[in-house]
């Protein structure tokens, strides 16, 4: 195994020249994504110790900004939901469990996890012994298998330990796109199978090859959610959701001109499950309006082929939408220089609450916190588009499809209301959810302070979540000298090129103003939240 390389100064960055460790399991994704308030909380977040001196128009963004309302939501109940959440059957078909059985290494691998994954103790039956993101259930018809479960992008490791609705930020989907093998019907009555495992495997093979080639990034870590949303819709009809191996209609991702583009890899940064409670619409642009469910249930769709189904599966997400609403964030579990915090703090308060809210003392105490829910227009925040914009202008058809719908009954989306934007998140945990920016494009906070320090081509030192550079807080990282389309096919998958459609490192220019000594007091800070 090639050694772990060793962060340098930011400043002093040479170029990539040996490849990252891969783990042992390689963690691939085969189967299966009214009006201005700031100034009136300014009054509020101003109203402790000196009143710092105004900003500037263009640095108070949240000026700008739309908050989206409330809305009524169906109950559920959270313990209900964990369980179901770890032991559902919500993804409706999967893998038999007899070839896990057989060999976990290979099975988890395809199904996008690791066998070596970390477990999690209170679970039951043939899930006590399964990593953290797959499940065993019985199928609909019968059949005992093993899937991939939610946590698979919404479960990660920060610090040493497990922290399910963290994103996973080390998944590896930039495989070929080649997610079903054939297998010869011998082959399967000589492992043991009969008649109705032989069938789910063959429905897995089949789906899987069909969404193959949508779940394919560029680098590890990028979450292809998006691109499944869109295969997942491309596949099954709209009123019947019945699924079709071929697609309904064809996928055209267009520019703002109509032409097709190219290469239309949509990169994404799983966001953690524990801003759900506070954001009053879901999604980075938030366009997920209403109960949040139903996005969820989209979401494991892939071998739901009747509306009846969906209905199962609905219930089901009520308790498990119950059960993400009750998450809180892992609390900083370093030492904290106290008194850089309260510097920071202030700062904070001036700069930065009015679009990412005030936050209690006690960081577990969210109830205590104060979160605008502000949308905020494109050209204020100037952060990559293309997310924004997916429903609006590079495939508006896909909303249309999805809002006629079953899911589109429970959420309903509207990425133009009142304009397409996004929204400033909670930053409750921030510490453990690097990279930053909707896309992750951005290594560390101190990064998304200084726009002009960001690198245009870098990668991870190593996928170790115990390695936090604590100053900058997020990873340490290394400056790549030459464009990730140039590397050897060995170096690419860990590398970030911000050259590339939809992964743009621009915007959140609201932290260069500050000094270093300023944005260093601001990281301390949010550290405590």
């Amino acid at each position: 195994m090639v050694p772990s390389l060793d962060p340098v100064n930011p400043t002093d960055r040479g170029g990539l020249g040996v490849p990252a460790p891969r783990r042992d399991g390689k963690n691939r994704y085969m189967t299966a994504p009214n009006r201005n308030t700031g100034m009136l909380l300014l009054s509020a977040l101003w109203g402790c110790g000196s009143t710092p001196e105004p900003l500037p128009r263009d640095l108070t963004p949240w000026t700008h900004g739309v908050s989206l309302p409330a809305e009524t939501t169906e109950g559920g109940d959270p313990i209900v939901g964990r369980h179901a959440l770890l032991h559902g059957d919500y993804m409706t078909c999967g893998v038999p469990f007899k070839l896990w059985a057989l060999g976990g290494g290979p099975i988890a691998n395809t199904l996008g996890g690791d066998k070596d994954a970390p477990k999690i103790p209170d679970r039951e039956g043939s899930n006590a012994d399964l990593p953290y993101n797959l499940n065993a259930f019985t199928t609909p018809d019968g059949v005992e298998v093993v899937n991939a479960n939610c946590l698979m992008c919404h479960g990660g490791m920060a610090d040493g330990e497990l922290v399910i609705g963290l994103g996973n930020a080390t998944a590896d989907f930039t495989g070929d796109g080649s997610a079903a093998q054939t297998v010869s019907p011998e082959t399967l009555d000589a492992l043991g199978l009969d008649a109705a495992e032989k069938a789910q495997f063959e429905m897995m093979s089949n789906r899987a090859a069909a969404i193959a080639d949508y779940s394919v990034m560029r680098t590890i870590g990028n979450n292809p959610a998006e691109g499944l949303a869109i295969a997942l819709m491309l596949h099954h009809d709209r009123d019947t959701l019945a699924w079709r191996d071929e697609p309904v209609v064809e996928a055209l991702i267009k520019d703002h001109d109509g032409n097709l583009i190219e290469d239309a890899v949509l990169t994404s940064d799983p966001p953690p499950w524990w801003r759900a409670k506070k954001k009053n619409a879901l999604f980075y642009n938030g366009m997920a309006r209403g109960d949040h469910r139903g996005t969820m249930a989209l979401a494991t769709s892939l071998c739901v082929d009747t509306v009846a189904r969906a209905e199962e599966v609905d219930v089901a997400f009520k308790d498990i939408h119950a059960y993400v609403r009750s998450i809180t964030a892992p609390v900083w579990p370093r030492a904290i220089n106290a008194s850089l915090a309260a510097e920071g703090q202030t700062l904070f308060e001036r700069d930065c609450a009015g679009c990412h809210g005030s936050y209690a003392s006690d960081p577990t105490n969210d109830e205590a916190d104060s979160y605008p829910n502000l949308l905020l227009p494109l050209e204020v925040i100037g952060t990559d588009p293309v997310v924004a914009e997916g429903g609006v202008v590079h495939a508006p058809e896909l909303v249309e499809w999805y809002n006629g719908s079953f899911y589109g009954k429970r959420t309903r989306m509207e990425p133009s209301d009142p304009f397409p934007g996004y929204m400033a998140p909670p930053l409750d945990g921030i510490w453990a959810t690097a990279p930053y920016l909707h896309n992750g494009s951005v290594p560390s906070i101190e990064l998304v302070l200084h726009s002009a320090a960001r690198p245009s081509v870098w990668r991870r030192v190593d996928d170790d979540s115990t390695n936090i550079d604590e100053e900058a807080l997020g990873w340490p990282w290394l400056k790549v000298g030459q464009p990730q389309a140039s590397l050897p096919d060995y170096e690419k998958p860990y590398v970030y090129d911000t050259s590339h459609w939809s992964q743009s490192k621009a915007g959140h220019i609201f932290g260069d103003h500050l000094s270093a000594a300023e944005r260093r007091a601001v990281v301390e800070y949010l550290k405590t939240l």
